[in-house]
């Protein structure tokens, strides 16, 4: 058998359930969230209209309805295909030309693939999981093993290893933000030494979650430990959406 062979039936390749079905949903309720949460509190549209002033912050506006309504289109399965593909588009768009943020390329990415994906129910079996191709799952799990791997590899530079990065941005969201932090904890981070010890941790977690997802680890012990690495970001670094679409990709997309 060629590689071509192999290819051709990987592509072909169905597995039961409804995994990328469900990820699909997932995936579009965090991004509705936050792209309504953003257009309302002009998150992304305060740095557009400070360097680029109003008519820049209109067309960026515009955009952000359309990736809602697709979005929307998404999460209820209406021509869910096409939904993915403009929600691409769009998000690309808007990386590109108004605010080049990493998540809005991983956006990107994921919107891209789901809309070559087989994304409705069966209409003959309304309800029921009905199979789906295997590639759209293999690839999104490669995907989320990779950026756990590189960011890992990123992160093993002196800079973040020493608590350096860590220690500026809580002290950033401590100080200026008024960010809650609990006093055992803000003491601890008040030093390089217990930020490095926490960069170093983290890096550790990047190092392993990409290999459980590579090589296809059990469920829950992936899943909770993509939970803690994100919950940390969360409520540590406040970065909030990117890490809950990772969740999902993690505990929607690995076998039961």
């Amino acid at each position: 058998m060629t590689a071509l062979d192999s290819f051709a039936r990987w592509t072909r390749a169905e597995i039961p359930g409804g995994g990328v079905r469900r990820f699909r949903v997932a995936f579009a309720a965090i991004w509705l969230t936050y792209d309504v949460l953003d257009l309302c509190l002009k998150g992304t549209g305060t740095s557009v209209a400070y360097w680029s002033g109003a008519p820049r912050l209109l067309q960026l506006e515009a955009i952000q309805l359309a990736l809602i309504a697709a979005e929307a289109g998404l999460l209820v399965g209406w021509r869910a295909r096409r939904c993915a593909f403009a929600a691409f588009v769009l998000r690309a768009y808007e990386a590109y030309f108004f605010f080049r943020l990493n998540d809005f390329y991983y956006f990107s990415v994921v919107a891209l693939i789901l809309s070559q994906c087989r994304l409705e129910s069966d209409p003959a079996r309304p309800g029921a999981p009905a199979p789906e191709p295997a590639w759209p799952r293999d690839v999104l799990l490669a995907q989320a093993a990779w950026m756990y791997f590189a960011t890992a590899l990123l992160k093993t530079s002196a800079v973040w290893v020493s608590g350096g990065h860590l220690f500026v941005r809580q002290q950033y969201l401590q100080t200026i933000c008024g960010w809650p932090y609990p006093a055992v904890y803000r003491a601890f981070v008040a030093t390089l030494g217990g930020n490095a010890f926490l960069a170093r941790l983290g890096l550790a977690g990047e190092f392993l979650l990409a290999g459980l997802l590579a090589f296809r680890a059990p469920k829950r012990p992936t899943v909770a430990l993509a939970v803690a690495l994100h919950g940390f970001a969360a409520l540590a670094l406040n970065v909030w959406f990117f890490g809950a679409s990772m969740v999902a990709q993690a505990a929607f997309l690995l076998p039961d």
